[in-house]
């Protein structure tokens, strides 16, 4: 979660390319899915759709193991099980990127489920992820009136208020997890990004200094520390940390796009195209590269 809502995540992952090849794809999978158990409804239980779901997660076969789920569910739709099968049918489709459909497959688990917390905890996440903050601080909300120092539950409507431009409600959040664990990971990161948005880029250093020594191969916070050196000119400092954040993980395009600003501020022009240009062969679009590219000027 932390990763996600770092500062440079803050405009999110866009990545475009190959998105047409993936989408027909991904409708051939399941149309092929309910084909195939369109075919088998007439002879399988409630039961045994659930146990082919799993035979087909097993398999990495997410649309067949979805389409089960909904089978199950058409079969006994007064079921009791079913609001766990809801809160496992919203999981795949989140991550198959059907965003939408996920959130009626989590609102009907939280209905049928209100009892679970972390059926509403997924909701949350996934509002987070829709860029629905609002919604999201409502569930979180009510998470953290049913356990007020739950310091996960805490962070992440911390996050989401920051996202929604609320500093100082993420930063009651942050301070509070403080309150009763002085030595709470999460606060210090929630509030190295409180001071980095308000540009007390010592503050955030010194505690990302803190969060390094505890965890020193963590390429996301060599990444936003690196950030925090390149907003406040220490330009050799933020290279260095970024060189090592990608070494550590070669697979974040907007660590390039930040390199690449880092390089450019150093006169490296040539090397900071190279930089972009990575960014956008593993999928960065050009929009986002031009905010990020914006943000740092």
């Amino acid at each position: 979660m932390a990763q996600r809502y770092s500062v440079l995540g803050k405009i999110g992952y866009l990545c475009t390319e190959n998105s047409e090849k993936k989408m027909k794809n991904r409708t051939f999978h399941a149309f092929l899915a309910i084909v195939f158990c369109v075919q088998l409804a007439k002879s399988q239980t409630y039961d045994q759709w659930i146990e082919r779901s799993y035979d087909y997660l097993d398999s990495d076969s997410i649309a067949m193991a979805e389409e089960c789920l909904k089978q199950a569910m058409r079969l006994e739709p007064a079921n009791p099980g079913n609001g766990l099968l809801f809160s496992n049918l919203g999981t795949l489709q989140r991550r198959q990127g059907k965003l939408q459909e996920a959130e009626i497959s989590f609102s009907c688990a939280v209905a049928l489920l209100e009892d679970i917390p972390s059926v509403r905890a997924n909701r949350a996440q996934l509002y987070a992820e829709m860029e629905r903050y609002q919604d999201a601080i409502e569930d979180y909300t009510a998470l953290i009136r049913r356990d007020p120092m739950n310091e996960t539950w805490l962070y992440e409507r911390g996050l989401c208020r920051f996202m929604s431009s609320d500093t100082i409600g993420a930063q009651e959040d942050f301070e509070y997890i403080d309150r009763f664990n002085p030595n709470s990971a999460k606060s210090r990161l929630g509030m190295a990004i409180i001071y980095k948005a308000q540009r007390q880029y010592s503050l955030a250093a010194d505690l990302y200094d803190a969060l390094l020594k505890a965890n020193p191969k963590s390429w996301s916070l060599l990444r936003d520390r690196a950030e925090v050196y390149y907003l406040s000119n220490r330009m050799g400092a933020a290279l260095t940390d970024i060189n090592e954040s990608i070494k550590l993980n070669s697979q974040d395009p907007m660590s390039f796009v930040l390199r690449a600003q880092i390089r450019y501020a150093k006169g490296d022009r040539e090397y900071a195209r190279r930089d972009i240009n990575t960014a956008l062969e593993m999928g960065l679009s050009q929009q986002i590269v031009s905010q990020m590219l914006e943000k740092y000027r």
